[in-house]
């Protein structure tokens, strides 16, 4: 095969490119830092490179879901705090007003206080988180309290049993209540009676808690849980879905005790609203108010510590991805360099070879 001067050209021509095109893909990976430029270069990293980015993504979006998940508990947390305070004023005011030393003024200044408080309380209560009311399920939107009380109260008519016919709104606290006959003391010392189970306005049932005043049954969403997914098909719950029912047993809880203050009560009645040290009357004494926000709060406390150990699951998790993507794509520098310094030795040489294989033509004998 007679091998000729055009043939020489162009296989040097091809092979200069072609060195060209390892030379300008080296420098692309080493600039870039990545040894895939594109897809073609090796399709199965860069499918796992798609899978990783993908799992960053994740992470990425379930570390935000966290910072919300931290800001809820940690609102919810402070808010009970000052509700834990607030009561424990409460414990302090009543203890002092119990002493019957008092006299009828220094039992209102006292009751104007608890009063202030109970809105203080009824104010944590609609307490946000951004834009949200935390105590409210999943109608963030609204508030637990109003101005007519806490979300789903509302009238609760009843029968007069004292011989003079006629229906009215219950009068607030009752006593002597019987579910099963449906009849009571209401306020006023008037026996009167109501259908059986107990109704409101709303047509919802109504109980009625220790201290004689009502529990109306939270509105539609009030007592749903607010859950946040913080990895793949795990959620968190970030709202304490029996707020409706603390809170309500609360406000009650402050009524009475402005109810005992301004209807003279002894200071032996006073003293009662304390409660024992176990707190086992539920909501119906002042210790059993704090025991309960106690263990809401314990609830909230186990909260934060899962939510803790999920944030630095999802960091270790992004350490985790985000070497196996490294391993994926990352180029090695020194092998890079030196296969690139390499290649231009050889392209030196290939230039060089081929200024001497390339015969001198007719333009060179014309200068």
């Amino acid at each position: 095969m007679r091998i000729t001067q055009s043939m020489l050209s162009s296989n040097m021509l091809r092979n200069l490119s072609n060195s060209y095109n390892k030379m300008g893909k080296l420098q692309q990976q080493i600039s870039s830092g990545s040894k895939l430029t594109r897809p073609s270069d090796d399709p199965v990293a860069a499918i796992k490179g798609m899978g990783y980015r993908t799992d960053l993504g994740k992470v990425g979006q379930f570390t935000r879901n966290m910072n919300e998940v931290n800001n809820w508990l940690d609102t919810t947390d402070e808010s009970l705090n000052q509700v834990g305070n607030a009561i424990t004023r409460v414990q302090a005011l009543i203890t002092q007003a119990a002493n019957d030393s008092n006299t009828t003024e220094d039992r209102q200044k006292i009751q104007k206080e608890i009063d202030q408080i109970r809105e203080q309380i009824r104010d944590v209560a609609n307490t946000k988180s951004g834009d949200k009311y935390i105590f409210s399920g999943t109608k963030t939107s609204q508030p637990l309290f109003n101005s007519n009380g806490i979300a789903g109260s509302s009238e609760v008519e009843y029968k007069s049993l004292d011989g003079n016919p006629g229906t009215g709104s219950i009068k607030f606290p009752i006593t002597d209540f019987d579910a099963a006959a449906g009849t009571a003391i209401d306020a006023d010392g008037k026996a009167i009676e109501f259908d059986v189970p107990l109704m409101d306005a709303n047509n919802a049932e109504v109980s009625i808690d220790g201290n004689g005043y009502p529990l109306f049954k939270a509105p539609t969403g009030y007592s749903n849980t607010v859950e946040v997914e913080v990895y793949n098909g795990v959620t968190l719950s970030v709202n304490q879905s029996s707020a409706h029912d603390m809170f309500q047993k609360i406000d009650n809880m402050m009524a009475k005790i402005s109810d005992a203050l301004a209807s003279g009560k002894s200071g032996k009645e006073l003293s009662d609203l304390l409660g024992g040290v176990s707190g086992t009357e539920g909501g119906s004494t002042i210790q059993g108010l704090q025991n309960m926000v106690l263990e809401v709060r314990a609830e909230i406390g186990a909260k934060q510590n899962r939510a803790e150990t999920m944030t630095d699951r999802l960091a270790m998790q992004k350490v985790t991805v985000t070497k196996q993507l490294s391993e994926n794509e990352d180029v090695e520098y020194e092998e890079a360099i030196t296969q690139l310094i390499t290649d231009e030795s050889i392209h030196r040489a290939a230039l060089s070879v081929g200024s001497k294989i390339i015969q001198a033509t007719l333009v060179d004998f014309m200068r």
